[in-house]
């Protein structure tokens, strides 16, 4: 008997129905990469350029390079500007769009900073720093290079940094003795103590200073980038994001600094902090054109990373400060000011897209610059123009470069994959909307496989993303692309459960405390609305998911028998062990307790108090350089199950973190991800 289901909304955003002439095949893992990859874009100040990096794949030689491309705005103009071997990334415009900065290992073992002129040419060197640099930005008088490094607090010369880099690669003793509560991250350690600081290098001189020298502060250890610092329009002031808490890992609270650049200026006499209202988090500053504002984003509910982050703006003359999103339930990131002074751009995730949205300094007018059926992000804003550079992607669409003006509709600059995207044959997708937990509506992406006849039955994968408040948004992804598996013969549906993210932030936090109960009975709805549809065959249906959608693989194993098969990668099995993960200060609150604390809180959420009840074929992959999901709970899980007697494989990654990057480590992961999913359910439709 078939459910009666509600279908609250329904938008197709697909691609259109090739002509007979066009000859189409599905996509597959190779042309992932294939697929020529863009970086965020530069538009030069004057409006007339675009400098993007776009990184090339090659599954050979297991690597990839990357080169500096250069699109005129008028769509006329498009070329290569580097060549050199290796990686050239990171492009940043002078202020009178003459050159590009840009970083480099050209010149050897360390990165340097390179400038090139757009018309072409031989780039040259400019730094000659000890360490890497990254996160370029100009002085506003075009004289200087700003650039972060990672170099030890005690280290503030070059010759300090290079007789301590010596002695520790020479010791035979390559032992860390740790004290702080955060040590690692992601897959590298900061257990050497190395802190990411701001350095100036000149550009007549390419002599380098390093303007933290004595502070005693840094840039977040985690995830420092030309987003946490910005220069004043005049030059002679700094703002960068720091942490201000006593022990980094046991405490978080980002606060503003500002940094007199003043050369007479004392250092600790030239710094100060101002945001001391707030004991959660302000970040990524930018300063307005005319030097008037400091706008920023903060955050104000305590160790939780997916609170909403709010638009701010600061008087810098009278200090008063207001927040200018309040209308906006959304998440605010990458700002930009606008030209006139008056407004401002930035990011925020929409119900299943990535937008950008703009609003006055007067606050409270947020409004969103869709274009239907994709997602846009990644934006540049020219400062003598009107004009901004930006990606767009979708599903069926790589990030491709465009620009809009103030009239008439964005142009598309970019088009190093339109030959390889016209091969694709690629299915229909469909962005609907069920009732999930509470009764509440959930939205869910189904993409169909490319020769979908909905005359006959087809298998259904469900594909549960990982976070939990991360949503899926209609974006090419090179992971876990959901055309790809619906290539394979596969209806494939991923929901946005409670928890997700551009929903606002009720439904964000409404899983606070209970990780598991809303986000499985959204699942299993979900499922059930795929299998009332007259074109599902209900009897062959899996799951994969990765990260907190690993999470839910074991909960579901636990919990339910209905799918055939499940494909766990780097999920979370055990809350008690995963107190070695590389964060773990901000645990208490999504679960409700730490470990050691209310017992029953923690198991009730825990897929391995339920391993008495695991029955399904579990497919686990896991990489050891895994940091955020130690590679140690996919050990666990594996280690259960086949003790269990479950049927079981194990993939183990040794040179991967928490995601698969390596070319012929994906085309190896989707190899074993399709063939465990065949033995089970099959694929293309039922006969």
């Amino acid at each position: 008997m078939i459910r009666r289901v509600v279908i609250a909304l329904v938008v197709v955003v697909g691609v259109a129905a090739p002509s007979a002439a066009q000859t189409k095949r599905p996509i597959t893992v190779e042309d992932l990469w294939k697929v020529q990859r863009l970086g965020k874009p530069a538009i030069s100040p004057d409006g007339k350029w675009v400098a993007v990096e776009v990184t090339t794949y090659s599954l050979d030689d297991n690597a990839g390079d990357s080169d500096l491309w250069l699109f005129s705005t008028d769509g006329k103009v498009r070329r290569q500007l580097t060549t050199a071997k290796g990686k050239d990334s990171g492009p940043a415009w002078s202020p009178d769009s003459k050159t590009i900065a840009f970083v480099s290992k050209r010149a050897g073992d360390v990165a340097q900073i390179h400038l090139i002129a757009p018309g072409g040419g031989e780039a040259r060197q400019l730094s000659k720093l000890p360490m890497a640099p990254s996160g370029l930005k100009w002085a506003p008088d075009g004289k200087s290079v700003f650039c972060i490094v990672q170099t030890w607090p005690d280290t503030p010369d070059d010759e300090s940094f290079k007789k301590k880099e010596k002695t520790r690669k020479d010791d035979k003793v390559q032992a860390y003795i740790i004290d702080d509560a955060l040590y690692r991250y992601w897959d590298h350690w900061i257990a050497d103590g190395k802190r990411p600081v701001i350095f100036r290098v000149d550009l007549e001189s390419g002599q380098h200073t390093n303007l933290f020298a004595g502070l005693k502060l840094f840039l977040p250890v985690a995830n420092a980038s030309a987003d946490s610092y910005d220069i004043a329009p005049d030059g002679k002031e700094l703002c960068f994001t720091a942490d201000s808490t006593k022990e980094i890992g046991m405490d978080f609270n980002l606060d503003l600094y500002t940094l007199a650049l003043d050369a007479n200026a004392m250092p600790q006499a030239a710094v100060k902090n101002l945001t001391t209202d707030n004991p959660v988090g302000d970040f990524n500053p930018v300063y307005s054109p005319d030097g008037k504002w400091l706008a920023y984003t903060r955050q104000a509910i305590k160790f939780f990373y997916a609170d909403r982050s709010r638009l701010m703006l600061r008087d810098r003359d009278s200090g008063a400060t207001r927040e200018l999103t309040e209308n906006l339930d959304r998440s605010v990131a990458s700002l930009q000011w606008m030209a006139d002074n008056q407004r401002l751009g930035f990011e925020a995730e929409d119900a299943g897209y990535r937008n950008i949205f703009f609003t006055s300094i007067k606050g409270n007018d947020a409004k969103k610059f869709p274009t239907p059926g994709v997602s846009e992000f990644a934006f540049d804003v020219a400062r003598h123009t009107r004009l901004a550079a930006f990606l767009t992607t979708s599903f069926d669409l790589p990030a491709t470069l465009f620009v809009h003006g103030p009239k008439g509709a964005a142009r598309q600059l970019s088009h190093v994959n339109d030959d390889l995207v016209k091969q694709w044959d690629l299915g229909e997708v469909k962005n609907v909307a069920y009732k999930g937990a509470d009764d509440e509506d959930v939205q869910m992406w189904i993409v169909h496989p490319p020769k979908f006849d909905p005359a006959k039955k087809w298998p259904l994968l469900m594909i549960i993303h990982g976070g939990p408040h991360n949503g899926i948004t209609t974006d090419f992804h090179f992971r876990w692309n959901l055309h790809l598996f619906a290539s394979k013969g596969y209806v494939v549906a991923c929901p946005n459960f409670h928890g997700s993210s551009g929903f606002g932030q009720k439904f964000t936090d409404s899983i606070t405390g209970d990780m598991s109960t809303k986000p499985f009975i959204d699942v299993m709805k979900a499922t059930d609305y795929m299998e009332a549809l007259p074109y599902i065959d209900k009897d062959r249906t899996a799951a994969a998911g990765a990260s907190y959608g690993g999470f839910m693989m074991a909960w579901i194993n636990g919990h339910t028998d209905r799918y055939k098969a499940l494909v766990c990668h780097a999920g979370v099995y055990n809350w008690h062990s995963m107190m070695a993960s590389d964060i773990v200060r901000s645990r208490e609150r999504p679960l409700g307790a730490m470990p050691w604390g209310d017992l029953k809180q923690i198991d009730k959420q825990s897929p391995q108090r339920f391993a008495a009840n695991f029955k399904t074929p579990t497919l686990i992959m896991h990489g050891e350089k895994d940091f955020r999901v130690p590679v140690t709970q996919g050990f666990e899980y594996y280690n259960t199950l086949r003790i269990k007697g479950v049927p079981t494989r194990l993939v183990y990654f040794p040179d991967e973190n928490h995601w698969v990057m390596k070319p012929q480590n994906s085309r190896l992961w989707h190899r074993e991800f399709f063939a465990w999913i065949e033995k089970y359910i099959g694929s293309g439709p039922t006969r």
